[in-house]
């Protein structure tokens, strides 16, 4: 284990954890894998870089912008991302647990096989999404989430909570959406249903 050190991104080396380090991105692209990155911070530009199963634990990534990347089999636990733009972003088989999503971004991302537990997602946006099912919301806030423009064929809702959800009221959209009988009321209403 390393601790409390600054390094480049560039000289992480792959099975090693690294603790309360200050991690500097260079202005390149970068990537990254195998790494197990415990309360760390970050200085520099995440877009464009590549993280190919890292593990992030306590991370503050609150506000942060990182488009155009790709997350391959990575997880977030108790990390803080709030207001994080993760735009037009490659996601594959990643876990987002005990964290604090709300306003994040991830617009126009391609997100396949991915599961976020237990998350604050108020407010978030998953607008223009490209699905590739399961994705699965178990356990987390997605009230006043946006999901407008994203096929959400395969997307299991059951276990989490909304009053309001932005979602396109068409068949293309919201055919394979899988909710429970309390969450059907919401949607229903876009469609002018009135429930007594």
């Amino acid at each position: 284990m390393i601790k409390d050190q600054t390094i480049n991104v560039a000289d992480l080396e792959p099975y090693q954890t690294y603790q309360q380090c200050t991690l500097v991105l260079p202005s390149l692209p970068s990537h990254v894998s195998d790494v197990h990155l415990n309360r760390c911070q970050f200085v520099g530009d995440l877009d464009h870089s590549e993280w190919l199963d890292c593990h992030f634990q306590d991370c503050d990534f609150a506000n942060r912008t990182w488009t155009h990347s790709v997350l391959y089999r990575c997880t977030f636990t108790r990390c803080n991302l709030l207001g994080t733009a993760f735009l037009e972003n490659r996601w594959q088989d990643v876990t987002v647990t005990e964290s604090r999503g709300d306003y994040l971004n991830l617009s126009g991302s391609q997100l396949t096989r991915c599961r976020l537990a237990a998350t604050t997602l108020k407010e978030s946006y998953l607008r223009a999404c490209r699905v590739t099912p399961p994705l699965v919301l178990d356990r987390c806030d997605l009230n006043l989430a946006s999901f407008g423009e994203t096929r959400l064929k395969g997307v299991d809702l059951t276990t989490s909570t909304f009053d309001q959800l932005e979602v396109d009221a068409t068949p293309w959209s919201l055919a394979g959406l899988v909710i429970n009988p309390v969450q059907a009321a919401p949607i229903l209403g876009l469609f002018g249903v009135k429930i007594k």
